[in-house]
């Protein structure tokens, strides 16, 4: 009887359990629509599959009037395939970041004629996925990218430089290594003692 109970106990706590974590599951769901939502960049999150979960209306406007005719019908455009709004090709850039978990930082990309840097962020791979374009002709959005893109290269730069510096370190000690052992050899070859500094005569 007691075996029972404790089932029963057991069974309602991971009941209770499970509820909790549907919740704190929507409430997160939640959370991320509206930050899709206050975005001031055009913006979609997407589910399993490539399907729009919630579009921003900057998105909406940017996809044009087919999209805003979609929108009409479908409130954030929740539901539609991507493929139904973006071009082939960005669509495919974004069903990759979903199947593989590799982020699009920035890429230039132009859709109905307007210049754009596309970014895709993996959130949960193959389920949730956040699409950015950020309209390149807009003044206050082209400084912060140029900024955001001249502070990438310095950074790859130092980078660089550091690495650089690493290797001829490296390569500089094995060279002294090498030749102080060709020396040592030497010396023992012709009798003279091995010492690492020559003495003053």
């Amino acid at each position: 009887m007691d075996a029972s109970n404790d089932l029963l106990l057991r069974i309602e706590q991971l009941e209770a359990e499970n509820r909790r974590l549907r919740e704190r599951e929507a409430d997160s769901l939640q959370t991320l629509h509206t930050l899709i939502r206050k975005l001031p960049a055009a913006a979609v999150a997407l589910g399993a599959g490539s399907v729009v979960l919630r579009a921003n209306e900057p998105f909406v406007r940017t996809g044009g009037y087919r999209t805003m005719q979609l929108a009409e019908r479908t409130p954030a455009l929740t539901g539609v395939a991507l493929r139904e709004v973006l071009p082939e090709e960005l669509c495919a850039r974004a069903e990759n970041t979903q199947a593989t978990g590799e982020d699009i930082e920035r890429e230039d990309v132009l859709w109905n004629g307007t210049p754009y840097t596309f970014s895709v962020y993996n959130i949960r791979r193959g389920e949730l996925t956040i699409l950015l374009l950020r309209n390149l002709a807009a003044p206050d959005i082209r400084v912060e990218e140029l900024t955001a893109r001249l502070q990438e290269a310095a950074d790859r730069n130092i980078r660089m430089t550091q690495q650089i510096a690493f290797l001829l370190g490296e390569e500089v000690s094995e060279s002294a290594k090498s030749i102080g052992s060709v020396i040592r050899a030497l010396q023992a070859t012709n009798g003279h003692p091995q010492t690492e500094e020559y003495e003053e005569r």
